[in-house]
């Protein structure tokens, strides 16, 4: 590395910052929202109590799902399926039980005292296979614990639910059986058929291993076209099994969790927000990965919820939000790829008059995307069913793939991207019209969730339209497509009605006022995340506070996205303070122990959003421009962060100590032209290495060409550059605050 280039390099003490964030449970509960959870990304364990003497590990896979052919909603025809859980019996009473979620390597390790000894266990869902592994070690009689399989129904647990009923003829899919592997005495597997077809299959084995020592190995395998799932799981736990030494696997998982980590880092003086964002990265490499299964409502931990399917009009969108600045692509290139793999239902989903050209998704469905949308331009749409008339969720959903095209600069991404975006703005252009004075307008859609939403011109579809179509004016620039088009996009944007607003902001739309209690945000999205409307126009700005404040004025039916959502409006504000008290509301008030969300079932785009939240405090990147520290609070005096993911495919990194930014480190991924606002004060000074053109703009912003692998070091001061990056002392707060604690009260 050249000597410029030595400076401003890190400290981290990775084991050290990871492990002050660990969810320490002072006991376990029955209580899944305290419990503790592991992952691969697609099979996963939540540990909790069954009862006040036995331990529950409660098993999932993500894509484990109905399929029937019938028609009937999705929510039960394509839900998604509990499996089952396992029930750990000591032989003494339990007198108390620990538990400790450890980040950096991704295990639970645990300890149950009883009266006739002690079983002291750690729980792993193996990284590079899909085998969940249970060691145990005992003392005292606790050797002789009991171990059982306890199988679920296989129904939609929608059904359970107040005012929930089941379509004429349902019925829940065939028993299972459970059966002995002849040949491995201590194997079993319980094999359960599906109406539809195909099967799903619990297998596991338990091997001992010294003196009161086990290994329970387990795995699931899921087919949804034959009987193949029993041998995917035997096969799964038995290669395992026959390994010599597990101790490899163990390394191996490790190794793959450290270097998912060690892809960017955060620090802060808050213990609580840097503790809940460290555990909402492991949540997240918990819950998905490159080439598994999109993430649903709940990950891998499965939970009886009246929404056992996917969520298209925020919660998919937010629960994938963390993931670009946070520089895990891999992670991100799900939803791309999901999109992808279902264009077909995309387009099936919009009215058979506009499928030559067009698609769209409605709001709830299964991992197919079938979810249909009846917005037709000849009627007035009063009396359909409010999910078919959500007509923005499909371009939201591709804003995301475009940030996956933004944050890489990879052109194959946008080469994929154009065409699906331009079938989805299609839908808008086919059913807009043009009043006597050259304004277009949308015919009646729905705000989504809003009471009374639909209505014309809706600034949900207006935002997204407007971001739909400057956005394909910029693909089409980019890819030298010269869409026939583009002219067309070009007019309808110059000639848009404006968003409909009054005097307490922006409205539901035309003929809807904002006059309810509402969590969703959808009226303000051209405000964030679009950022059409932003506080770096000043024009705006008065717009934007009232419309903020208002949404917040009636906080009756606000749930913890409605927090996410105004804190990342504030950190786009450059209110540092009040996004912290956004998030620590949301924490304090709705986030549960293992920092998971309920709203009747699990609802898990919500902490993740959070974490979004977090990093735009950071680190933000809209616009062209790469803002460096935008919205600290007054009271964190020092915060650092590296490699954390720009547009533009800029890895950024810097250091502010006293409440000054002491340097900025950037590097590029791709040949490109670097706006940045690197928040430093004096002159500023440029080390890199190579030689490189540097300009000042205005608004303390400067230019940096440059090309794939160079860095470049901005800086005030020499001295500076003697600031290391390292993890940031908290200044409030304890050790480890999320977990179960048992709460003592003073005399």
């Amino acid at each position: 590395m050249p000597a410029a280039m030595c400076y401003a390099q890190q400290t981290i003490n990775w084991a050290k910052s990871l492990h002050r964030c660990d969810m320490v449970f002072d006991t376990l509960t029955t209580q899944w929202e305290e419990g503790a959870f592991t992952g691969n990304g697609l099979l996963g364990a939540m540990v909790y109590m069954k009862d006040s003497n036995a331990l529950r590990i409660e098993i999932g896979r993500t894509d484990v799902a109905d399929h029937r052919k019938e028609p009937m909603n999705e929510l039960i025809g394509k839900a998604r399926l509990p499996i089952g859980h396992f029930v750990l019996r000591p032989q003494g009473k339990i007198l108390q039980n620990t538990a400790r979620v450890d980040l950096w390597n991704a295990e639970i390790r645990g300890r149950i005292t009883t009266t006739t000894g002690s079983i002291e266990w750690t729980c792993r869902t193996l990284w590079q296979t899909n085998v969940i592994w249970l060691q145990t070690k005992t003392s005292g009689n606790e050797q002789l614990y009991s171990w059982e399989w306890v199988a679920e129904q296989s129904v939609s647990t929608r059904i359970s639910f107040p005012n929930q009923t089941a379509p004429a003829g349902y019925q829940a899919n065939p028993p299972g059986q459970l059966k002995i592997v002849k040949s491995q005495p201590n194997t079993q597997y319980y094999h359960q058929p599906m109406i539809a077809g195909g099967s799903y299959s619990t297998a596991w084995t338990v091997k001992q291993t010294g003196i009161g020592n086990k290994n329970i190995l387990i795995s699931v395998g899921y087919s949804k076209n034959d009987d193949v799932s029993d041998g995917e799981a035997l096969d799964n736990i038995l290669q395992a099994s026959a390994l010599p030494n597990l101790e490899p696997l163990i390394a191996a998982h490790q190794q793959a969790w450290h270097s998912f980590y060690q892809k960017s880092y955060l620090s802060m003086p808050d213990a609580k927000l840097e503790s809940f964002y460290w555990i909402q990265m492991y949540k997240l490499a918990s819950a998905s990965g490159k080439g598994k299964p999109l993430i649903d409502l709940m990950g891998p931990w499965f939970r009886a919820t009246p929404w056992p399917a996917y969520w298209w009009n925020l919660n998919t969108q937010l629960t994938y939000s963390p993931l670009y600045t946070s520089n895990h692509l891999e992670i991100a290139s799900v939803l791309p790829a999901t999109i992808n793999a279902n264009t077909n239902n995309l387009i099936q989903n919009v009215p058979v008059a506009y499928r030559y050209n067009s698609l769209a998704l409605g709001r709830a469905g299964g991992i197919g995307m079938n979810a249909p949308v009846t917005v037709d331009s000849d009627t007035l749409h009063k009396k359909n069913p409010m999910p078919e008339l959500e007509m923005g969720n499909a371009t939201w959903l591709l804003y995301y793939y475009w940030l996956q095209y933004r944050y890489s600069m990879d052109k194959k991404v946008l080469t994929t991207l154009f065409p699906l975006l331009k079938r989805s703005i299609n839908y808008y252009l086919n059913v807009a019209r043009k009043d006597s004075t050259g304004i277009y307008h949308l015919p009646y859609t729905a705000s989504p969730e809003y009471p009374g939403g639909v209505t014309r011109d809706c600034n949900y579809d207006l935002s997204g339209l407007r971001w739909g179509l400057q956005t394909l004016l910029e693909a089409d620039k980019i890819l030298g497509a010269k869409d026939p088009l583009r002219m067309r996009w070009q007019e309808v944007l110059d000639h848009l009605v404006a968003y409909p607003t009054d005097t307490n902001g922006l409205r539901i739309g035309a003929d809807v006022a904002f006059t309810v209690s509402h969590r969703h945000y959808s009226h303000l999205l051209m405000i964030y995340p679009y950022h059409l409307l932003n506080w770096e126009q000043p024009e705006n700005r008065d717009l934007i506070k009232k419309s903020l404040a208002h949404w917040h004025s009636m906080p009756g039916s606000l749930q913890g996205y409605s927090f996410t959502g105004g804190a990342s409006i504030y950190a786009t504000m450059g209110q540092g303070g009040k996004a912290k008290d956004y998030l620590h509301t949301l924490i304090n008030k709705f986030v549960k122990p293992n920092t998971m969300y309920l709203e009747s079932g699990p609802v898990i785009e919500t902490p993740l959003a959070a974490a979004a939240s977090i990093q735009e405090m950071f680190l933000q990147s809209w616009g062209g421009k790469i803002r460096v520290f935008p919205a600290l609070p007054d009271d964190w005096a020092d915060a650092t962060f590296k490699d954390l993911r720009a547009e533009g495919a800029f890895l950024i990194s810097a250091v502010r100590k006293n409440k000054e930014t002491k340097w900025v480190k950037i590097k590029a991924e791709a040949d490109g032209t670097c706006i940045v606002q690197p928040n430093l004060k004096g002159i500023i000074k440029i080390k890199s290495n190579v030689a490189m053109k540097f300009i000042a703009k205005e608004n303390n912003t400067y230019q940096i060409n440059l090309k794939k692998g160079e860095e470049v070091i901005l800086y005030s001061e020499e001295s500076e550059l003697k600031n290391k990056l390292k993890e940031v002392e908290w200044s409030n707060g304890v050790l480890n605050p999320f977990g179960k604690k048992i709460i003592r009260f003073n005399k």
